[in-house]
């Protein structure tokens, strides 16, 4: 009679002993992850009223089973003034096992409340460096920091080029228009050395 209740006694210890082993190795899982890379794939709208950019987060998930991260806390700060420019949440995202998962992320930034990165931008040489920084938080004790810089000097100057060569070719039109061709081309020959 003894030896009937051994079987499911054993039979319950074992699940017991899979179950909780499954939770202990799911919770050793969020231990695991590692942010793989972050990344700018390309700035928008880089114009006079501000710019946008989208991008990724990439989280690498080494275990053999999927696991989910809460959401990604970021913020969006003008590295030599130290000015918060942005901050949000991102949702977040399943990731499956033995993968790197992309976070993608895309947010518009205004010049008027960033008058301090304009003025850097114009009137400085040293690099204009935006910070993108934050957080991936897997659990409330779990949290992943990550980082990117992107200096915005390149990008500027390409604009402050692109409405140079916009006014240019205006100015010489009008000028063409008026009083001929002749002091059309002097115009522009003229322009190219403009320090603008």
């Amino acid at each position: 009679m003894k030896k009937r209740w051994i079987i499911p006694i054993v039979l319950l210890i074992i699940i017991l002993l899979g179950v909780v082993g499954y939770f202990v190795y799911y919770f050793y899982a969020f231990t695991q992850l590692k942010i793989a890379d972050v990344g700018v794939a390309n700035l928008t709208d880089f114009s006079l009223k501000g710019f946008s950019f989208s991008g990724h987060i990439s989280v690498y998930n080494p275990n053999f089973i999927s696991v989910s991260v809460k959401q990604v806390e970021y913020d969006i700060v003008f590295e030599p003034t130290g000015q918060l420019l942005s901050a949000g949440i991102l949702e977040g995202k399943k990731l499956p096992s033995k993968q790197i998962t992309e976070i993608p992320f895309h947010k518009t930034i205004n010049w008027a409340p960033a008058l301090s990165m304009v003025i850097q931008l114009v009137t400085s040489k040293e690099p204009a460096n935006v910070v993108f920084s934050g957080r991936v938080i897997v659990t409330e004790t779990i949290k992943l920091p990550f980082e990117y810089k992107l200096d915005l000097r390149p990008y500027f100057q390409k604009v402050v080029e692109e409405q140079k060569e916009t006014a240019v070719e205006k100015a010489v039109q009008t000028l063409e228009e008026k009083y001929g061709k002749t002091v059309g081309a002097i115009a522009e020959h003229v322009a190219r050395y403009l320090p603008i």
